[in-house]
Order: structure tokens, then sequence, then C-alpha cells
């Protein structure tokens, strides 16, 4: 992954050019159609996680996968920010209820929230980590979408936050945040498929 050094420190207000490119793409009318021949299906995926308990805290690892559709890839080419989230849930297993049901207790609910957005002047791409400001600069969004895709010493969750006994598991997910799309957009992306990209739950005992 290459990522350029320098953070942009003026951030440029362009919401008319991002309105504009709002109303454009909903001007589009698409036919439906088939996928080329080999060409990756849209879609999210958690490929592997990990976590390692340091000076008290767990800290999560994970490897994702991210294939934007054609119609959110156009957006982002046009200006309009995107939003990934990455949803965590840190669960104990609290024993047998019913007849294959079982009830687990909610310790925990995070959430990791990354925005895409470009920068035409510079034909630069940025990712910000909306959890903790940090903002990346990169030269393509293929690079972006890998370094996205690679999650690294996030911090999960305090061990004192949870109990001596019982088991532990991590529940995650990933998904395109739709309510974060300008609001004449939600209605359409709703309702389209290629907005609605998330991965399946992935799940992974806590090692105490």
């Amino acid at each position: 992954m290459h990522c350029l050094e320098s953070v942009e420190r003026i951030r440029v207000r362009a919401w008319p050019a991002v309105w504009l490119a709002v109303c454009s793409l909903l001007l589009v009318v698409t036919e439906p159609s088939t996928s080329a021949p080999g060409k990756i299906e849209a879609g999210f995926d958690i490929r592997s996680a990990r976590t390692e308990l340091v000076d008290g805290v767990y800290l999560l690892d994970a490897d994702l996968s991210f294939v934007f559709s054609d119609e959110s890839l156009e957006a982002i080419e046009n200006g309009i920010p995107v939003t990934i989230v990455v949803e965590m849930l840190v669960l104990r297993e609290r024993g047998l209820i019913w007849d294959n049901l079982w009830w687990d207790a909610e310790i925990a609910h995070i959430e990791a929230r990354f925005r895409i957005e470009t920068r035409p002047l510079s034909n630069t791409y940025l990712l910000r980590n909306l959890n903790s400001g940090e903002t990346r600069v990169f030269a393509s969004l293929e690079e972006l979408v890998d370094g996205l895709g690679r999650l690294r010493g996030f911090p999960l969750i305090d061990e004192h936050l949870m109990g001596n006994e019982g088991h532990y598991y991590l529940r995650m997910r990933t998904l395109l945040d739709i309510e974060s799309l300008p609001s004449p957009m939600r209605p359409w992306a709703y309702l389209s498929a290629p907005w609605r990209l998330k991965s399946d739950w992935y799940e992974w005992p806590l090692e105490r």
C-alpha cells in the first residue's frame, strides 16, 4: 500500500459541487444488465479477524474485503462522500433458555466509521477515520480500498468491563451507511440493491 505522507490541513467546502453530482446521478437512468464475464460481484466480506490483550485493552486486527458496486464508485468519483461502518458486538454466553435458543448478553456495541472522499484538484482520495479524526491520503481509489481493508490495533474493549466468568465472543460485520448519503439519494439507495452493501456476520471467541 502506498500512502502519501502529507495530510490536508484545510477542508475545502464544495457542497454545491456535491449537490450537483447528486442531481446528476439521480437523473441517470440505467437499463438492467447482466454482469460482464469474469467481473467480480460487488459485496463486502471479512476475511480474518483476531484480538490481542495489551495493557488491559483488547485490540482488534482484521482483514476486510470491499468490492464496491458501479453505482457507489460513480458516486465517489463524482465527489459524494461515502461512509463505511465496521460494526462490532461483544457478547457473553448466558446459556440455553429454550430448545436450541441461547440467551447471550450484549456487553458492548462498537462502531468504527470511515469516510471516503475525493479531492479533484489534487487528484487524490481521502480516508477519514471518524472515530479518531485521522486522515490518510491515497493516490488512487484502489490504494484507498486496500488501506481500508487493513484494520490494525483498533481498541475494542477494556478488560475490566468483562467479568471473570463466562465465555465471551465477538460478532463483526461491515456495511455501507446509506443514512450518511445526501438526503436526495437515500430513498433511491434504500431501494437499489447495488447500494445495500454489507458483509455477513463474522464471529469468534475472545480469548481470556
